[in-house]
């Protein structure tokens, strides 16, 4: 399993190789949280149920800032995909 801090490593890379502009991210690395046995409910993992890392961050929309959360397999650090209020993202 990846520690937080690979994960948090992991995210920042994703974002920047996918050119997903963020306001705010999480730096802390506490603040990233870890959910066991999740079913993945979108991308290329549909279906499976796995350990992740949820990554916070935001974007500014219009004149507000909203939150997302990009989902990294803990066991491989595989990126899985972005939930945003509108949907998902897969990412690479």
């Amino acid at each position: 399993m990846i520690t937080k801090s690979e994960a948090k490593k992991i995210a920042k890379d994703c974002l920047i190789k996918n050119k997903i502009e963020y306001s705010s991210i999480t730096e802390d690395e506490n603040e990233i949280g870890l959910i066991k046995d999740k079913k993945i409910l979108h991308g290329k993992r549909k279906d499976e149920v796995l350990d992740v890392y949820i990554f916070d961050f935001a974007q500014i929309w219009g004149i507000e800032e909203r939150g997302l959360g990009l989902y990294i397999d803990a066991k491989t650090g595989e990126p899985l995909y972005i939930i945003a209020p509108h949907g998902y993202l897969d990412v690479e």
